[in-house]
């Protein structure tokens, strides 16, 4: 049977956007096979109070994906390696910042905050794609004079990108998140038609499976802030392309699927703040899945190596992103159920933070316990 020359072109298509993941597999061995010469400046620091692995790894993964990345560009579709060459040069400032960090660990959170939101100005002034309509009226008034939507989308995109850092601390965590987000968002750009769209995230998801490979569960690599800072990039300006692109797509819509860190993110800071008036930024190990780790995976396979313990709390993590990706891609015109389940997804998460601290079901304010 032979097939026509439209479904053979669809399928070269299809297969050149998933190579890139291979091309990630590849540079990432090369890194730990090579980790005995560069190990002195790219290994993670196993000593800290968001370190749970056991063994020096090395945590420059940043730079399997962008190379993965490289090869979409150079392999992909051209209308969809134009837009993908746009959105990585958009990125540069945002991975240069997390790479050096990851080589000097002397980059402050401060500047590398700033370099995310130099890569979303970068992104639209390139695009000209920007957070306009979040479909509550008098905030979109606002939103309506150009500056101030591009600040607005400038905000919106570093606190996505630096969310995605926050939840980067045990093995698959960042990448398999990342997966779920991707996926949720390419599915709502087929469902509307924007093929382009839902290429660009299949890359995506082909460049993070890659990376997954090799980091769950033995942690042979780490993503790094530098790979965190890239993905975490391309979700968020993903999450304003969708919108602007296709105005049957609520805004809402990828605010609930990036719902995990974007409520990690901000119940971190509000913990920190609350509890002793520290620094939103201060790194701690009261994170959601770092309390999953010590109270449920720890517990549940005592005399598991700490690896396997490490990896487990992914698969604890894991369906809250798919819970609020699928509502997301089920109503994602609907913005008032969108608005519904992100409350809902903060009220469930606050739940389940309360009874991994304290103990209880119910909603009261005590103190965190620090056992």
């Amino acid at each position: 049977m032979e097939l026509s020359p439209n479904l053979y072109f669809q399928a070269v298509t299809w297969v050149s956007l998933c190579i890139p993941g291979f091309a990630t597999v590849a540079i990432s061995v090369l890194i730990i096979i090579s980790k005995k010469w560069h190990g002195k400046h790219s290994f993670d620091s196993h000593t800290g109070v968001q370190k749970v692995h056991v063994a020096p790894t090395p945590r420059i993964g940043g730079i399997a994906i962008i190379s993965g990345l490289l090869a979409a560009w150079f392999l992909a579709p051209d209308s969809v390696s134009k837009q993908l060459g746009l959105m990585l040069i958009s990125g540069l400032p945002a991975f240069a910042a997390g790479l050096t960090e990851d080589f000097t660990k002397r980059v402050t959170i401060r500047n590398r905050l700033l370099a995310t939101m130099v890569s979303a100005l970068l992104a639209w002034w390139l695009t000209g794609y920007n957070l306009n309509d979040i479909d509550i009226s008098p905030i979109d008034y606002f939103l309506a004079y150009v500056p101030l939507s591009v600040a607005f989308t400038a905000v919106a995109v570093g606190g996505v990108v630096n969310s995605i850092n926050i939840i980067d601390g045990f093995n698959g965590l960042a990448a398999g998140t990342l997966m779920i987000c991707f996926s949720a968002l390419g599915f709502i750009a087929w469902q509307v038609g924007d093929a382009e769209l839902a290429r660009l995230c299949v890359v995506f998801i082909a460049v993070a499976a890659g990376f997954l490979v090799v980091n769950f569960p033995f942690g042979k690599i780490f993503m790094g802030d530098g790979g965190a800072y890239l993905l975490g990039f391309m979700l968020a300006w993903v999450s304003v392309m969708l919108p602007f692109r296709n105005h049957e797509v609520s805004a809402w819509a990828p605010l609930l699927v990036c719902a995990h860190p974007i409520l990690e993110t901000v119940f971190s800071m509000m913990r920190r703040y609350n509890r002793s008036g520290q620094h939103p930024g201060q790194a701690d190990s009261l994170h959601l899945h770092s309390l999953l780790y010590s109270r449920v995976a720890r517990n549940l396979l005592p005399n598991a190596k700490p690896q396997f313990k490490n990896s487990l709390t992914s698969l604890f993590v894991w369906p809250i992103s798919l819970l609020c990706s699928l509502a997301a891609t089920v109503w994602f015109s609907n913005t008032v159920i969108l608005m519904v389940a992100f409350v809902v997804c903060a009220f469930v998460y606050h739940l389940i933070y309360l009874r991994l601290t304290q103990f209880v079901w119910c909603l009261r304010p005590a103190t965190i316990s620090r056992d």
